[in-house]
């Protein structure tokens, strides 16, 4: 059996005797390939994962809205008055009586429309879930940059709906 040296080696590929040739690396075509993908998913995913204005204001507004519905349901499922606070100075809000408070970024705007005898304070008030699922009523308007949401709260219905301020 004749001896053969790694470039001199003439006998076909086969499983036994794989090719050294196709183990030495990648091809120029599979690496432009790779490169390729890279840079497209680079430039779909940045977007995404860099802060903008309009997603930090939705993802506040959002919290908010969350914390409205959990409000809600507590009032239904307990079938007692519940009333979701909101303090626009330290722009902290929760449910009354529960440990937990949730805190909006410091440049988001915030403002609260709701029933006189809700307010406590300049800063503080509040809007109130009753056990049929009603409310008080009431919005709470978050601003950032240039763009506003609404957070309504319909008084009857106790329905919650998220949507963008009307610009003048």
């Amino acid at each position: 059996m004749p001896m053969s040296t790694a470039g001199n080696d003439s006998r076909p590929c086969s499983v036994s005797s794989p090719c050294r040739a196709a183990a030495a690396g990648f091809t120029l075509v599979e690496l432009l390939i790779v490169f390729t993908l890279l840079v497209v998913l680079s430039a779909v995913l940045a977007p995404m994962l860099t802060p903008s204005p309009a997603r930090t204001l939705r993802a506040a507004a959002g919290e908010v809205a969350t914390t409205l519905r959990e409000t809600r349901r507590q009032a239904q499922a307990t079938q007692t008055r519940r009333r979701f606070v909101i303090d626009t100075q330290s722009k902290a809000f929760g449910v009354e009586g529960s440990g937990t408070w949730r805190k909006l970024p410091e440049d988001v705007g915030v403002r609260l429309t709701t029933g006189q005898s809700l307010l406590s304070g300049e800063t503080r008030g509040g809007i109130d879930f009753f056990p049929d699922g009603s409310s008080t009523g009431g919005r709470v308007s978050l601003q950032l940059a240039e763009s506003a949401l609404l957070v309504d709260i319909e008084w009857l219905t106790g329905r919650i709906r998220l949507r963008e301020a009307e610009r003048p």
